[in-house]
């Protein structure tokens, strides 16, 4: 696939090159159709038929840039997507770990009600958890 800047360079030094020949080929008409009526009939031919290939390097112009940025911009579409669903799916992931943590605190705290009597009776003391969480807890 050619470079679009190239092309774009490209394009806009042929038009830049057409657009100052029909610029003299109009000024030289003024001063044939004084001169040359014949002449003039064929150089306003001429100058139509500019006129017509500068529209033709226009529209190449816009071909060649308007569908790399439409490509550039379907693809940011498309990341944008992706990171929508990428979102989605680890905000599904963080509600299934909050929900395995809440189960997970549930089960201590019914396996320090079992053992703590035991602990009790044989004398130990509890071991400090040394969680972030339970570090907050125990200063409150």
């Amino acid at each position: 696939m050619p470079d679009p800047i190239d092309i774009l360079i490209k394009s806009q030094q042929s038009a830049l090159k057409l657009a100052t020949d029909t610029l003299r080929t109009v000024r030289d008409t003024a001063v044939t159709g004084v001169t040359q009526p014949d002449e003039l009939v064929r150089q306003v031919g001429d100058l139509a038929a500019a006129v017509a290939g500068m529209s033709t390097a226009v529209t190449g112009l816009a071909a060649a840039t308007a569908q790399p940025l439409q490509d550039f911009i379907v693809r940011q579409r498309e990341l944008a997507d992706t990171v929508a669903t990428l979102a989605e799916a680890q905000a599904e992931l963080a509600s299934v770990v909050s929900a395995l943590a809440d189960r997970h605190a549930d089960a201590v705290s019914a396996l320090e009600k079992v053992t703590a009597p035991v602990f009790a009776v044989v004398g130990t003391q509890p071991t400090p958890p040394k969680t972030r969480a339970a570090k907050k807890a125990a200063k409150k």
